[in-house]
């Protein structure tokens, strides 16, 4: 004979701890109660973007190729001058000619004018490869803090399924005092809560080792373990069509718009290395005097005659990575479809399953909870369903909170793979 107090009580707590868990709104202490950074996923994206060393010395390389391209737009040839002065004897007299010359180097051929183009190309295709870089980090600063979501609400859950074994554990003993259970029912009740314990140890390392991952991907101390704040919740989103995925990773991937403006730079170069073959002019004008004699005013024209070297080096390699380029971009535009094909897909899964585990899991244990307490009030359960229930609600609990976190990493991979956040696609895509 059931003790229905006793039922009632492990009733009770499963409810509470169904409650307290679902739908994910849990809050987790950390191990050892210590107080530490509470980051929104904004916030850590932030202090990842600011604190990076790569994205430091990218910025410096924009820098440098702005520099490059100020030195492009200044002239690049000073005038000279240059003066001369000579000793003449003969015939018994001395006398002193004194000579200056001013001439300056002309670029001709419309050379400058390609090197700045390639230099402002050269600039955008840096630019392009920061925002790249910085979209890189920040997913991975976005899957680390998702990561540390998914250990906190795991933690939460294994303390919710701890705090129910004990307590059944204590109901077991006070049955097996009143006589009403079996040693065998007391050890089982008992080896549970160890495995459950256990099962908790391993929760809380896990999530300080994902808040240590945070804190190193978005570049915190070691000793500065933050917290993610807010919930781990499934995406709410229609799904947009492939082929406005595609086009929006056409228009918004930097990596792609780098290889447009490596494209630009290479083509420029190209034009310039032939235009090179071109010689530079140089115009003089000089004055030279003969000590007592006549003064003497000239101008002159200086061309280097191209018979030598007529640049053919540079122009084959100038052509050569014109069309390794070429080439590249074309294999990127192959990858960013597949990427972009892989994460739709991927997202679309991973949704659906989350979804369908919220509606027909979560849903039956709710049911199951009203069965359950119609089934207490009429003397039906005994202690086998009671464990079967805990065991199937902390199963529950964690593949939901599993799925969630993977739907969240799905949708980071898709925004990456598309180059854009993909929330205006979203709302786009619904309204119409």
């Amino acid at each position: 004979m059931q003790h229905p107090r006793s039922f009632e009580k492990i009733l009770h707590l499963a409810l509470a701890g169904l409650l307290l868990l679902a739908p994910l709104g849990v809050s987790a202490e950390t191990p050892g109660g210590e107080t530490a950074r509470s980051l929104t996923e904004s916030q850590a994206v932030r202090i990842a973007i600011d604190n990076n060393p790569s994205l430091r010395a990218r910025r410096a390389e924009v820098d440098a190729v702005a520099a490059q391209l100020q030195t492009a737009k200044t002239y690049p040839y000073n005038p000279e001058i240059a003066l001369s002065q000579g000793r003449r004897k003969g015939g018994g007299a001395r006398s002193t000619d004194r000579g200056v010359e001013l001439s300056q180097q002309i670029s001709i051929g419309g050379k400058r004018r390609l090197e700045i183009r390639s230099a402002e190309a050269r600039l955008a295709d840096a630019k392009s490869r920061l925002r790249r870089e910085e979209r890189l980090l920040a997913a991975a600063a976005r899957a680390a803090f998702v990561e540390a979501l998914r250990a906190r609400e795991l933690l939460a859950v294994e303390r919710a399924n701890v705090d129910l074994a004990r307590n059944l554990a204590e109901v077991a003993r006070r049955r097996m005092e009143a006589g009403e259970a079996t040693q065998i029912e007391m050890n089982l009740a008992l080896a549970q809560v160890g495995r459950d314990e256990l099962s908790l140890s391993m929760a809380e390392g896990a999530y300080t080792a994902a808040r240590a991952v945070l804190a190193e991907t978005i570049g915190l101390p070691s000793e500065d373990l933050p917290q993610a704040a807010g919930k781990l919740t499934i995406p709410e989103a229609t799904l947009p069509s492939l082929s406005t995925l595609l086009a929006a990773a056409a228009d918004n991937r930097a990596d792609l718009a780098a290889f447009d403006d490596r494209i630009r730079a290479a083509e420029a170069t190209r034009k310039l290395r032939r235009r090179e073959l071109v010689p530079d002019l140089r115009v003089s004008a000089t004055w030279d005097r003969e000590e007592g004699t006549d003064r003497i005013l000239g101008a002159g024209l200086a061309l280097s005659i191209p018979i030598f070297n007529r640049n053919r080096g540079r122009i084959a390699e100038a052509d050569a990575s014109h069309r390794q380029t070429l080439a590249e971009k074309s294999a990127t535009e192959a990858r960013v479809q597949r990427e972009v094909t892989a994460a739709r897909a991927l997202f679309a899964a991973a949704t659906a399953a989350t979804r369908n585990l919220e509606q027909r899991v979560l849903g039956t244990l709710s049911q199951n909870l009203d069965l359950l307490q119609r089934s207490l009030q009429a003397g039906k359960i005994g202690w086998t369903e009671v464990i079967v229930f805990r065991r199937e609600f902390t199963f529950a609990q964690r593949d939901y909170v599993e799925t969630v976190a993977q739907a969240r990493l799905a949708k980071i991979r898709l925004d990456l793979a598309s180059g854009t956040d993909l929330s205006a696609l979203f709302d786009e895509e619904s309204s119409r």
